[in-house]
């Protein structure tokens, strides 16, 4: 099954654990199913992070990437 990337921008901060995410930054996320909308994108950590519909908007999808 193709995943499908996108670039996200956060919409509001998020803190996982030790790593803190603040709104305005953008990463390269996948959706973690297809007919979902919360995305997961790799944190300088290791870290997957997952982000939901409310907590960012879409940038670019994967073919402006």
């Amino acid at each position: 099954m193709a995943k499908t990337l996108m670039r996200i921008k956060l919409t509001q901060d998020l803190v996982c654990g030790t790593d803190t995410f603040l709104t305005g930054e953008e990463f390269e996320a996948v959706l973690i199913l297809p007919r979902s909308q919360t995305v997961e994108f790799v944190a300088d950590s290791g870290k997957k992070i997952r982000v939901f519909n409310y907590e960012y908007m879409k940038v670019a999808s994967a073919t402006e990437i």
